[in-house]
């Protein structure tokens, strides 16, 4: 017979504390760009509408074939109804005899009918038809590539907040060590004045300076509190640990075809670019649909019915029933509608022009983003190089500074200067470093090639503090 076996207290308890000391060690791994980007996966409410967009663009190739494909109806009907008919001037004929100028009259004044039929068409020659279905299989094109600009659009997003909550945390980090030493110089400044080593102007200069770094720290505690609302909001998910961009690492750009090169593949491969074509190839269906010779259809049809009316009338209990089918080609012709055609044609094509107009300014400005990214990231790729050796430059200084200053030789205006030149460098460094992180990967969206290597590529960058 099996036993119940219960685990003493203590080993349970030290179970429950493995398992929450685990947790916490998995919660305190820092989070880095790929992390995020399958967080906003799940959470991003503009990425999952794209993702219902395309599941309903998917729908549309299924209605674009559907038009083409026999239609098929059926129709029954129960109820009371009367019929009265009357026939004159027909001729009877038996193998007997010949009546001419013969009359006919049947007449059931309330009757109990019954009906059935079904009906099928297949089109063969439409072309409002056509075009529709072309439109529909071009409306679910567009429903693809706004699917691709989306994911693109996400990781653009994604590194976006990621690097904007890390700026505003360095920037409260650096204005933190910035004004540490600044209060300490204060001190230390108000002493030498008791003491009557320094003049008065120096405690003013250096409580000033103190009093500036706080306001900015204040407005920079603004600015991280905003840049975490916003990653909060993409993942569902408070930024508690992220990965650092280390100011000492090289940072160098990549190895960048010529920025024809860029322009000529942008022109092609631009998922707005190529949403904009397919809309001005919907316009084109449009106008073919309301040209004067679309107008012509041609379908197979074919019917089965049956009818049946019992009942009585004023000439005794009748009873009529017919049978009935068919098969052939059915053609149709508008002959005229009030100029409503001619009306939808002029509107299609000025519609059609539009398209036009707009795309020539799309490309334009996709032009120019191009030159923006392309230029930005060899910009950036140079300032990170400059300002790393301005850094290493200004922090000797700095050195020299406190030093000259601890001996009488450097004022305190001059320290703090020094102190300032410092924490600036610092945040422009990284700010060139995240701008060039930036500028790649909008390049990369540009083209339609952003995916999930390039943000590997920018993780790479990152490490743990």
């Amino acid at each position: 017979m099996p036993q119940l076996i219960c685990k003493p207290k203590r080993y349970l308890f030290a179970s429950l504390l493995l398992g929450v000391l685990w947790h916490s060690v998995s919660v305190a791994q820092p989070m880095d760009l790929v992390d995020t980007w399958r967080l906003a996966q799940g959470h991003d409410p503009e990425y999952r509408a794209e993702q219902a967009a395309v599941e309903a663009g998917g729908e549309q190739r299924h209605q674009a074939r559907s038009l083409w494909l026999p239609s098929v109806a059926a129709t029954a009907t129960a109820g009371r109804a009367g019929r009265t008919s009357s026939t004159q001037g027909a001729e009877f004929i038996t193998p007997t005899m010949t009546s001419e100028d013969v009359e006919f009259n049947t007449s059931i004044g309330g009757g109990d009918l019954y009906n059935y039929g079904i009906g099928v068409k297949q089109p063969l020659l439409d072309r409002a038809r056509l075009a529709q279905s072309r439109q529909l299989r071009l409306a679910a094109e567009v429903a693809d590539l706004q699917w691709q600009s989306a994911q693109q659009n996400l990781i653009l997003n994604v590194a976006q907040r990621y690097f904007s909550v890390l700026l505003a945390r360095e920037k409260v980090h650096f204005l933190t060590q910035q004004k540490t030493q600044v209060d300490l110089l204060q001190q230390e400044t108000q002493t030498r004045f008791e003491l009557g080593d320094r003049p008065v102007t120096d405690t003013y200069e250096a409580l000033a300076h103190a009093q500036g770094l706080q306001a900015q720290l204040l407005a920079a505690q603004m600015q991280v509190d905003l840049a975490v609302a916003d990653f909060t909001d993409l993942t569902r998910q408070a930024p508690q640990h992220l990965l650092s961009l280390p100011l000492r690492d090289p940072l160098p750009a990549p190895e960048m075809n010529p920025l024809s090169e860029w322009l000529n593949d942008v022109v092609q491969l631009n998922p707005l670019l190529r949403m904009h074509d397919k809309g001005v190839s919907i316009a084109a269906e449009q106008v073919a649909q309301y040209s004067s010779w679309s107008s012509l259809t041609v379908d197979l049809v074919g019917r089965l019915g049956y009818e049946k009316l019992d009942g009585s009338g004023d000439y005794g209990a009748a009873l009529n029933k017919t049978d009935e089918w068919m098969i052939g080609v059915q053609l149709n012709v508008p002959i005229f509608t009030g100029g409503y055609r001619s009306s939808k044609h002029r509107e299609a094509l000025h519609l059609q022009d539009q398209k036009r107009a707009q795309g020539d300014l799309l490309r334009q400005q996709i032009k120019q983003q191009t030159r923006a990214a392309w230029l930005g990231v060899q910009v950036s790729g140079q300032q990170v190089s400059a300002l790393q050796k301005a850094l290493k430059a200004s922090q000797e200084r700095l050195s020299a500074t406190r030093l000259g200053h601890e001996l009488g030789d450097n004022t305190t205006l001059e320290r703090l200067d020094a102190e300032n030149k410092v924490a600036q460098v610092q945040l422009e460094l990284l700010d060139a470093k995240v701008s060039l992180i930036i500028h790649q990967l909008h390049l990369a969206a540009l083209v339609g090639g952003l995916d999930e290597k390039h943000l590997l590529q920018a993780n790479s960058y990152l490490q743990a503090l």
